[in-house]
């Protein structure tokens, strides 16, 4: 069917065991896969699904006998029966690297590599069975590039990230799926998330709600450009109507106008607004950071906002806003170059907006106020997943959420959540209360040698996780 084979301008997985990458299909378009160059033109037309050998630069189909074949591999008929006598040294092998690429210049192929090396192997025939298997999955890893053309999905964007998983908060996929699960978060629901996992936990609940649901992203303030690296991956185009922004920095003025609305609720006090520009203040700041500085701290750090960069970071938000608000007073209908810091601006610098940048910023604050009335309408469900510290954002949104609505808050460190379940706890603002951690481990499974692998994860991160409860003075 033609929804099934790849078109010019979708975005495909070429996956192979422990390794997946994403690239757009485009005519002439020319990409490097394991050091190699090649043109993705031979893709177009054919069925997800496929398997493709790389030969010389060019993609070369491979049938699904032959490609179960190169899975599995060949081993000798006459094994040893165990490793005792052999040693590891470099003259077990004859032929040399020179030699090795002497044959791929001439352009031998892969499967012809793998059997000179085979045959030049003194150790290869005194090897088990298991140890023969084991060799040749390895040396066909490395001169047979086989892969499989598969369509996005979340958890193989997942693998995408696995050798840099700060960028997605080390969120791993048995956290995921309970994330999904506590959220939910079904056709048709109304959800307000922080996504801070280059727009993961965003994309999977954007598949849940389809074309009917609403989904509100809180953003560090209006003019920050969100990371939404995944929601490009997967291709979300009929449902992106039903993504809304919202900054962080104005939620406080949108509860002040619902408490308005009802008199006889509780506010969260002037502590919870101060935290929450915090918050967006500090989100700022960590957005423009690079990831360099948080692998190197370790996964047992984290970029959480201690108290004392709070009060510098609200300082300088303050004296932020108060510029942009003489600025507005006194160039209506005119706005100062973003890229420009408060220092560079001058008061009588003026740029005016062309008329595409004018109609963007118009549909932008008209999303934004549409976004606000879905709030103000309450939603069913919140879902937090972001780097900065939680509580401020958890404790203002529970105005915006019916009774009885599902509330998910992961962070890759359990010191913030506990803050939060105090908090809520102390309000009598939720029901079954609970906090988690996932243990979970990988396990090899062949015949005769299943087993754990020896690396694994050391955490997936924390859920906090409750139902949000009506308080009898409302």
């Amino acid at each position: 069917m033609e929804h099934e084979l790849v078109k010019e301008g979708d975005q495909v997985v070429f996956h192979r065991e422990g390794w997946s990458r994403v690239f757009q299909i485009r005519k002439k378009r020319q990409v490097y896969l394991d050091k190699t160059k090649l043109d993705v033109d031979a893709l177009i037309g054919q069925p997800y699904g496929s398997t493709f050998e790389v030969d010389r630069g060019k993609l070369v189909k491979v049938e699904a006998a032959a490609a179960k074949q190169l899975a599995i591999g060949e081993t000798s008929s006459d094994p040893g029966m165990d490793n005792r006598n052999l040693l590891d040294l470099d003259s077990n092998q004859r032929m040399s690297k020179e030699d090795i690429m002497k044959m791929k210049d001439e352009g031998a192929t892969g499967q012809k590599i793998i059997e000179e090396l085979i045959e030049n192997s003194e150790t290869f025939k005194m090897k088990t069975e298991f140890s023969q298997a084991k060799y040749l999955k390895k040396k066909k890893k490395k001169h047979i590039p086989v892969f499989t053309v598969m369509r996005p999905t979340p958890r193989l964007v997942m693998d995408i990230f696995s050798k840099d998983p700060a960028k997605i908060c080390y969120l791993r996929g048995d956290s995921l799926s309970q994330l999904l699960s506590y959220s939910n978060v079904m056709y048709g629901s109304r959800v307000g998330v922080v996504d801070t996992c280059q727009g993961l936990v965003l994309a999977c609940l954007l598949q849940r709600i389809g074309d009917a649901g609403k989904i509100v992203q809180l953003i560090p303030n209006s003019t920050n450009a969100v990371c939404r690296q995944v929601m490009d991956y997967l291709g979300f185009p009929k449902f992106l109507d039903n993504v809304y922004s919202f900054p962080l920095d104005e939620l406080s003025l949108l509860n002040d106008e619902t408490h308005n609305l009802s008199p006889g609720s509780e506010t969260c006090g002037n502590t919870e607004t101060t935290s929450v520009c915090e918050t967006s203040a500090a989100a700022e700041q960590l957005e423009e950071t690079t990831s360099d500085t948080e692998r190197s701290e370790g996964h047992g750090q984290g970029s959480l906002i201690s108290n004392g960069n709070n009060g510098a970071a609200t300082q300088n938000s303050e004296e932020a806003m108060d510029n942009t608000e003489t600025l507005d007073s006194e160039m209506p209908g005119e706005i100062v170059d973003a890229d420009k810091t408060d220092t560079e601006v001058k008061v009588g610098e003026k740029r005016l907006l062309g008329p595409n940048r004018e109609r963007q910023r118009q549909q932008r604050e008209e999303r934004q106020r549409e976004a606000g009335e879905i709030m103000k309408e309450k939603l069913d469900s919140l879902v937090l997943a972001c780097k900065y510290n939680p509580t401020p954002i958890l404790m203002q949104m529970l105005t915006f959420l019916h009774p009885s609505s599902s509330v998910v808050v992961y962070c890759q460190h359990l010191e913030p959540l506990v803050e939060c379940y105090t908090r809520v706890k102390e309000n009598h603002a939720g029901l079954q209360l609970k906090l988690s951690e996932t243990w979970y481990r990988e396990y090899q499974i062949l015949p005769q040698r299943t087993h754990p692998k020896i690396n694994m994860s050391g955490t997936g991160g924390y859920l906090f996780t409750f139902i949000t409860s009506q308080r009898s003075s409302d």
